[in-house]
């Protein structure tokens, strides 16, 4: 009985460390996020190596400039953001009661498809997370405007709204 057990957990230990182990697919992620009254925006360059933040001004002779950079990401988040399915996305989600706000364009390219996605005020399930993960690793002053909470309670409060017309 004892012999069985160990092999169980020796099984189970094997088959944990081997699905780990897989690599993570490759993939290339990047969040524009706006400040349109500022001419301004902050493009995060996501990829399954590597995590790069640059300045991009949009006044005519403004320069782009590298912020941050850093290959220290974690593993068990980048996998799950390679394995969105870009095929599922609609390329626009938005909370129709809010007209300004919280906006941002995520393009995700895998394999040889890509697809732009803009959410306005809008929590997404699949692409939110990603916003959470930069926003973990990241210095302060480099991290994205973002409040998960009130994103979800505006567009519970939307529904409400609509609901009641």
């Amino acid at each position: 009985m004892r012999n069985a057990v160990g092999l169980i957990i020796s099984i189970v230990l094997v088959l944990t460390i081997s699905c780990n182990d897989k690599p993570i697919e490759p993939f290339e992620l990047s969040v524009a996020d706006y400040n349109y009254s500022l001419a301004y925006s902050v493009l995060y360059n996501l990829t399954n190596e590597k995590l790069t933040i640059t300045f991009r001004g949009e006044l005519e002779n403004e320069k782009d400039s590298v912020l941050y950079s850093t290959s220290d990401l974690p593993k068990r988040q980048l996998k799950k953001i390679s394995e969105i399915n870009i095929d599922s996305l609609k390329t626009d989600y938005r909370n129709d009661c809010i007209d300004d706000g919280d906006v941002k364009s995520f393009t995700i390219k895998k394999d040889s498809l890509s697809k732009t996605v803009h959410l306005s005020n809008y929590y997404h399930p699949e692409l939110s997370p990603v916003i959470e993960m930069i926003n973990g690793i990241v210095p302060e002053k480099y991290e994205m405007n973002y409040d998960k909470a009130e994103l979800i309670q505006e567009m519970k409060n939307c529904e409400e709204y609509k609901n009641a017309e």
